[in-house]
């Protein structure tokens, strides 16, 4: 099996892997970079015509950090490559690629900015020959190779990818949640696959646990709403349009329902409406306390005090309005409706800007956030919200930690279920990714963890190993093992387990066969040199 990485290795977002397995090529997720300041808001795709489509295209969710470059690959659909995909997840990217295109459409004529992709090319997307799968039973992909998606409790539709070859298997995680949430359920961690060859894991919060429950999150969000509304204020939630808008109606609505808070007005706009839609179509696939009012043909998000917003003339009647709650995309406030309403609502000191997900580096949302925490929000500083606008900030600004991503504790919990023989950590920032790389190598010391990187291939066949029964001395072993890797071009640096594997093979590499050649790396260092973190290094020759 190989692995090669174009992009959401080492960072958030651009998603997007090539496997090769028996003799199949399968690309796994097309996201795009979010935010500004991008070198490049695309994965470093490789000519496909010159080096060979893929087979597939398989996504794992509907986020654009996944999915956002699918139409960029206008090639592929020409040539009939299959994409497979979930109802849900294909009916949810129709959406955000729908808006997206239009987006960069708009700023093409008013700006002269080079759009992504076309809406021609989105088309030609949405033509593509295409599988909507099931969930959990396997899928043939290419001969010998069987896909199967497992729900992942991140968003609707979102899901965990368990490719199975002829002798080698892979599960990819995507965005995995499993902390249930008012929308879905979380992922369960008894119906996964057990010990596959290979486990690519996300890794955004790999360098810190949620901390407090997300239900004294939830508390603590409603009731400073409602007093920010009881004291005359207006409430802006900016919040992603695909899961967490849908989290956020959700419990402000239980709580009035609940009589936690007095009824209030919130008013839906941006993306959040279509999107609520979607999910509503696909009641099946959320929480059974949703499904049983879907089953009763009641309105799962809306009622009378929450409405959606219909024309941009009521999104500006709510700025003079009377105190109101307003949930709107985008997230980070990189333009859409949340950043209309945030400069005319940062002004007033009685109003709230309630942050409730993900900043990505460089976005206003980000920069928002940074001022409050970091700075101690100093005097005299004014917020950028895009190249021309700026506002000068007095409201309130906090945050609610409702992440829809697992935390270290629950990422090592997955692993140290599902005990794959090597392990790849992606989708996260520099501290996140090495200190559950450190983590993983301390409380699961027979998994071989990676930290991949972009534009980089890893090979991760299994090993016949040099051994072949012979009884030789620890010099030999390791002389034998050094010109191996020394022919091979491999560089390293290398875990004890690693040159365990290619003396034994991978199929005989215990815990024991470990330790032995452990033993024999500490007798006769004239091969091998230890580094930091219990890593070796070549010696030169001499």
């Amino acid at each position: 099996m190989n692995l090669r990485f174009f992009g959401g290795a080492n960072e958030v977002g651009a998603s997007s892997t090539l496997i090769e397995i028996d003799r199949c090529r399968i690309l796994v997720d097309a996201g795009i970079r979010m935010g500004p300041g991008q070198n490049s808001q695309l994965p470093d795709f490789p000519d496909f015509d010159k080096e060979g489509m893929p087979d597939a295209v398989l996504v794992t969710h509907a986020h654009t950090d996944h999915t956002g470059a699918l139409p960029v690959l206008r090639d592929l659909w020409l040539a009939g490559v299959k994409l497979y995909w979930t109802p849900s997840m294909k009916a949810i990217s129709h959406v955000l690629l729908k808006d997206s295109a239009e987006r960069m459409q708009r700023e093409e004529e008013e700006e002269g900015k080079p759009p992504l992709y076309t809406c021609e090319d989105l088309e030609v997307l949405l033509h593509c020959m295409e599988v909507e799968v099931p969930w959990l039973e396997p899928v043939e992909i290419c001969p010998d190779v069987t896909a199967t998606w497992i729900p992942a409790g991140h968003i609707v539709g979102a899901a965990m990818i368990y490719i199975q070859g002829k002798h080698e298997s892979i599960l990819m995680t995507g965005d995995v949640s499993v902390t249930p949430q008012s929308t879905i359920l979380g992922l369960d961690m008894e119906n996964l696959p057990y010990q596959p060859d290979v486990m690519m894991m996300e890794s955004t919060y790999g360098n810190r646990q949620h901390g407090v429950t997300r239900k004294q999150e939830e508390k603590r969000l409603v009731e400073d709403v409602a007093k920010t509304i009881a004291a005359g204020g207006k409430v802006l939630i900016p919040a992603f349009a695909v899961g967490r808008s849908q989290e956020i109606i959700l419990i402000l609505k239980g709580a009035m329902e609940r009589g936690e808070i007095p009824e209030f007005p919130v008013y839906v706009d941006g993306m959040v409406r279509k999107v609520n839609e979607v999910y509503s179509r696909f009641s099946d696939e959320l929480a059974p306390s949703l499904r049983r009012k879907a089953e009763r043909c009641e309105d799962l998000f809306y009622s009378d005090a929450i409405q959606k917003v219909s024309s941009k003339e009521e999104s500006e009647s709510l700025l003079e309005g009377t105190p109101c709650c307003i949930v709107a995309s985008s997230g980070m406030l990189i333009g859409g409706k949340s950043s209309f309403y945030a400069k005319h609502l940062a002004k007033d000191p009685k109003n709230l800007i309630a942050i409730t997900g993900y900043q990505a580096e460089g976005t206003p949302g980000r920069t928002l956030w940074d001022w409050v925490e970091e700075a101690g929000r100093p005097p005299d500083w004014i917020w950028q919200l895009n190249d021309q606008e700026s506002v000068d900030v007095k409201c309130q600004v906090e945050k609610y930690s409702l992440s829809a991503h697992a935390d270290s504790e629950q990422l090592l919990a997955l692993a140290e279920k599902v005990q794959p023989r090597k392990l790849f950590l992606v989708h996260g920032d520099a501290e996140a990714r090495g200190k559950l790389f450190k983590s993983v190598r301390k409380r699961l010391p027979d998994i071989d963890v990676k930290l991949p990187e972009n534009g980089k291939s890893y090979s991760v066949g299994k090993q016949d190993g040099l051994y072949k029964g012979r009884r030789l001395r620890c010099d030999r072993i390791l002389s034998e093992v050094f010109d191996f890797v020394r022919k091979m071009e491999r560089k390293g640096p290398f875990r004890v387990r690693e040159l365990t594997e290619i003396w034994f093979g991978t199929e005989a590499t215990t815990q024991i066969a470990v330790m032995f050649f452990q033993w024999c790396l500490s007798l006769d260092v004239r091969y091998f040199k230890r580094g930091s973190d219990d890593l070796f290094y070549l010696r030169q020759p001499v």
